[in-house]
């Protein structure tokens, strides 16, 4: 997960070059998210690289913002009807 993988890199000494391709996406959503600032390597090159060079203020909000649990109960819409007695 991008995020899971913003909080790994947040701890690291910047610059860093990441190699493994996996990580590169997540790279590039944490990158068109505005939440890290990268050099990518064309998307045609033969190996994917990216450099990290810093994690953006939003980063670091966003890695600071309490986290909402997956899976919070919707407030039910519904009303309940009465039951009848007789």
């Amino acid at each position: 997960m991008p995020l899971e993988y913003l909080r790994a890199i947040e701890r690291d000494a910047l610059p860093i070059l990441e190699c493994v391709p996996e990580n590169v996406d997540k790279l590039r959503v944490l990158n068109a998210a505005g939440m890290v600032e990268v050099q990518l390597a064309p998307v045609d090159a033969p190996v994917q690289t990216a450099r990290v060079l810093c994690v953006t203020g939003l980063g670091c909000a966003t890695l600071r913002a309490p986290s909402v649990p997956r899976s919070s109960p919707r407030p039910s819409l519904r009303i309940p009807e009465p039951i009848d007695s007789d």
